[in-house]
């Protein structure tokens, strides 16, 4: 038996090794150095199930080049290890493209027929990415969004406020969905229902399934089909405090020549990006602010001093204050994002390119810019780049501000094709996470009370920050001095979080 078990071993590495070769014999010598997997043929596939974008760190400690091949199976995979070839890929947009990645999440995600699929091949995506930046632009549309947002924060605090204990990850979870949700669908939001809530998180977990084909048994799909019908029936009676953003989306997808009942499946998929990025943004913002006693102290005095007022016995927040003039906890915010983020940026090669007059980039291959190695890059972060620093973002007197450089920083992409939506979400973590920091003490309930510095996560997560593996509950103490009625002053409608991306 062991005889027969180490003979088919032996075959296929064999197998594979011969696989490799006959690959091998299409390289074209100008294209990025080869980075070989551990195990020949399959093993840069496993680490990419194993830690998705977080498996771009290992290799690219692996090699000095500014840019690497990973080969899996026929595919190649161009990895962006380099800040200064960024702005080179951005100037190649017309082959180096984003555009199949949204055509993609239209089919898998938004379950597109054949005849939207085939729209999202015209100018569809660009007047849909054109609307999207117009309508969360700082301006009146976005502050009533915010507004809707902010109040259902506040209930949502209030709740915790009297709460002895809770589930961290859940109540994160709970108040990005309902705020979230709230600012862009209205009060009447399609999330209300636990169910949807619980079909929406479970949907997600097999958002990369649904990439590969590999949800055999359908899970997914049937949680997909429970957010499907709420959102449907939503849209028989929709709300008036409905956000500016929704109706452009669905007017683009409608001039288009999409039908109705096609056009609210991809505005479900919406949800992915409002809720699964900015849930794991918050825990981790807040985790990292309540872990650290000194610094919680200082942002509580910043935000008091410079963003809280009152108003008789209520107790107003200013939003603009909170994102103009509060800098540490924008900068604790920040910080988090590039310690613990492991997005990587993605485009597709559609014509041959040579990149920098050195690097070949192959038609129907993939380049990946991922933010873990430049994360931690002391040339672009100086000696301290592996360190947590809370100060780090915060503007230094007669300096350049510190976030100046939007393509070292890419928490939310990279330019041209940054996160739309990243001045609604910052704002919403800020509003929570000032709320929370103001209103209650949170301890781990656990003997010690001492928060874990670095707890085990979801090494697979395809969020942009990971999710915990072990999320703790939270003792909850609600603080005496803030007790009493909160309110926002959301102030200058044109007023812009200076997020170091741009």
């Amino acid at each position: 038996m062991l005889r027969e078990t180490a003979y088919g071993l032996v075959g296929l590495i064999t197998v594979a090794v011969g696989a490799e070769w006959i690959f091998s014999l299409f390289d074209d010598p100008r294209e990025p150095p080869l980075v070989q997997p551990r195990i020949p043929l399959f093993g840069h596939l496993m680490g990419l199930f194993r830690g998705a974008s977080r498996y771009f760190a290992e290799t690219s400690k692996q090699t000095n080049a500014d840019m690497y091949t990973l080969r899996v199976f026929h595919t190649k995979i161009y990895v962006c290890n380099a800040q200064s070839m960024i702005p080179l890929i951005q100037k190649s947009s017309k082959t180096l493209t984003f555009r199949p990645f949204i055509q993609a999440a239209a089919r898998f995600f938004g379950d597109a027929n054949p005849t939207t699929q085939k729209l999202y091949d015209g100018d569809v995506t660009d007047r849909f990415s054109h609307a999207m930046r117009g309508s969360l632009a700082p301006g009146p549309y976005l502050d009533a969004q915010n507004l809707s947002m902010g109040r259902r924060a506040i209930a949502l605090v209030d709740n915790l406020v009297t709460a002895k204990e809770v589930d961290s990850l859940d109540w994160v979870r709970l108040a990005v969905v309902e705020a979230s949700a709230a600012g862009v669908y209205g009060e009447a939001h399609p999330y209300r229902d636990p169910k949807v809530k619980a079909a929406f998180w479970e949907w997600h977990q097999y958002l990369a399934a649904h990439m590969v084909g590999t949800d055999i048994i359908g899970k997914g799909y049937k949680a997909r089909k429970i957010v499907f019908d709420a959102v449907k029936e939503y849209s028989k009676d929709v709300p008036s405090d409905a956000a500016f953003v929704m109706h452009e989306r669905l007017r683009v997808l409608r001039e288009a020549g999409i039908s109705d009942e096609e056009a609210w499946k991809q505005e479900a998929t919406f949800s992915i990006a409002i809720f699964a990025n900015t849930s794991p943004t918050l825990y981790w913002n807040i985790y990292d602010i309540f872990s650290r006693p000194e610094i919680l102290e200082a942002i509580r005095e910043e935000i008091n001093t410079e963003a809280v007022s009152k108003d008789g016995d209520d107790f107003v927040l200013d939003v603009a204050a909170l994102k103009t003039k509060c800098h540490l906890i924008l900068s604790m915010l920040q910080e988090t994002q590039r310690t613990r983020g492991s997005n990587a940026s993605i485009r597709k090669v559609i014509s041959d390119t040579l990149l920098d007059g050195r690097f070949f980039l192959k038609k129907g291959n993939y380049i990946q810019m991922p933010t873990r190695s430049m994360n931690e890059s002391e040339k672009l972060w100086g000696p301290t780049a592996k360190i947590f620093d809370p100060y780090r973002f915060v503007p230094k007197e007669g300096k350049e501000k510190t976030g100046s450089t939007a393509n070292r920083f890419m928490a939310w992409g990279a330019p041209p094709h940054l996160c739309p939506a990243r001045q609604f979400a910052a704002t919403e973590v800020l509003i929570i996470a000032a709320l929370v920091v103001l209103r209650v003490d949170l301890a781990p309930a656990t003997a010690s009370g001492e928060w874990e510095r670095d707890p085990p996560i979801v090494r697979s997560d395809t969020a942009s920050l990971p999710n915990p593996e072990k999320p703790p509950k939270l003792r909850v103490a609600a603080r005496k001095e803030a007790l009493g009625t909160w309110k926002l002053k959301m102030g200058n409608s044109m007023t812009r979080i200076s997020l170091a991306s741009g």
